[in-house]
């Protein structure tokens, strides 16, 4: 009977461990999840925006107003976006791809492939910085 109490509680215990692992790891999977990020785009001028990261959408901001919203995916170390809605001159579902790198408080998107022009020139080479998000 101890026994099978002490193996119940030993499974028990796995489970709630691998579960809390698990549930860290996934937050990890995305380092841009529920973060912002400053940097002048060239819009043409260059111009303050915010890229504001959810789940699976970027919000572009221009103060406090929603300017473009696009959906993403992370693999690896590329982000692909796909533009639903906004100002710039890209139709909607217009696609782009680029390699992306967090150095400390620093996000940098470097071009691999956009249908769109207008959203290279303000997303390359741009340094964007953390903001730190009040909760």
């Amino acid at each position: 009977m101890k026994t099978n109490l002490f193996f119940l509680k030993f499974i028990l215990m796995t489970f709630l461990m691998w579960n809390v692992i698990s549930c860290e790891s996934k937050k990890s999977d995305n380092p841009l999840l529920d973060t912002q990020w400053n940097g002048l785009a060239k819009i043409p001028q260059e111009t303050e925006i915010i890229l504001k990261f959810s789940n699976d959408k970027i919000d572009v901001l221009l103060g406090n107003k929603v300017i473009e919203t696009m959906n993403y995916t992370l693999s690896n170390d590329e982000i692909n976006i796909e533009k639903n809605s906004g100002g710039t001159p890209c139709d909607a579902g217009t696609k782009g791809k680029y390699k992306y790198e967090v150095i400390g408080e620093n996000l940098v998107m470097i071009l691999i492939s956009d249908e769109c022009t207008a959203r290279i020139k303000s997303l390359q080479g741009i340094v964007y910085k953390k903001i730190d998000v009040k909760k």
